[in-house]
């Protein structure tokens, strides 16, 4: 009998581990009837996930932290495959100075975001005060357009992923400043996760369990079969292989494969949080983390041997 469940995507290229795995059929396999729906957003992702509009998502680890720390009943159950800092400042070509960032507007996914927190902590250290100098401008559904509002000089810059930087670079319509650790004294945190409804962590514990591990598979899965990956990403994105490969050279030391949480990188998460004043007090691990869930480490190497 078929199980189904509804896995949340902040946008319609997230969440690619879970999108490759349903293409390829492994879902199926266990009974699984996999559905992925797109919520824009962290916090709005968080709602999404308590509510019971979706059951497992993946988002930002402020944005979790902070909806936990509201009071929102959801846990961390996973990480997600980009559990290192997976973003990379891009800016339009004529920003080649902080101070050209003053009196432009700047881009996140969503107020409260990863990206938005992260930029405006590096543009506060850099000179640039993101309440008084910068107009921030939600994306939402428009994320997948930033290259397009980049060169319309509607936005001057954010933090983004792959492959829009290489897209961008490639283009000319923008040019990368690096990560954000090179660019301010900001934290490596635990990235990208995976979280449920504390009322579907108790209702469907095994469903839960099945549907983390089908992702963790199908990690390995594109491990042995790069070249098949490779085609997935392409197509997901509706890039060229080149760009392709290029994203996922520049964030393969970002990606994690086995679905564990780095527990010093979810620690600095808190503090980062705490101090931001996100969250009113410094919440503890128990109260965010349900360990239960998380797989043995795997003793593979992990070889980037896509191209």
């Amino acid at each position: 009998m078929s199980r189904s469940v509804i896995y949340g995507s902040v946008t319609r290229h997230a969440a690619v581990l879970s999108r490759f795995g349903a293409q390829a059929g492994f879902f199926a396999r266990e009974g699984i009837d996999l559905t992925i729906k797109e919520v824009y957003g962290g916090p709005e992702m968080a709602a999404a996930v308590e509510s019971g509009e979706v059951h497992i998502g993946e988002v930002g680890t402020p944005p979790g932290l902070t909806a936990i720390g509201e009071g929102k009943r959801i846990r961390i159950v996973g990480s997600s495959l980009d559990r290192g800092l997976a973003f990379f400042l891009i800016a339009r070509a004529d920003i080649t100075h902080w101070d050209d960032f003053k009196g432009k507007t700047v881009a996140a996914l969503s107020r409260g975001s990863c990206g938005y927190w992260y930029l405006r902590d590096i543009l506060e250290q850099n000179g640039v005060d993101p309440d008084q100098d910068v107009t921030f401008r939600y994306l939402g559904g428009d994320m997948d357009r930033q290259l397009e509002l980049l060169k319309a000089g509607e936005i001057a810059g954010l933090l983004s992923g792959e492959p829009y930087l290489s897209l961008g670079e490639r283009s000319g319509v923008a040019r990368s400043w690096g990560a954000p650790q090179k660019l301010a004294d900001v934290p490596s945190i635990q990235w990208s996760i995976q979280i449920a409804g504390q009322d579907f962590i108790e209702r469907e514990p095994a469903l839960l369990r099945d549907v983390l591990e089908v992702i963790r598979q199908t990690a390995h899965y594109a491990l042995d079969n790069p070249d098949e990956w490779l085609s997935f990403y392409q197509k997901l994105y509706g890039v060229d292989i080149d760009i392709a490969r290029n994203s996922i050279k520049n964030e393969w030391p970002l990606f994690h494969f086995d679905g564990q949480i780095d527990i010093p990188g979810l620690e600095r998460a808190l503090d980062l949080q705490y101090r931001i004043g996100s969250t009113a007090r410094r919440l503890s691990l128990d109260e965010v983390l349900d360990l239960r869930y998380q797989p043995q480490p795997s003793v593979r190497p992990l070889v980037l041997r896509a191209g």
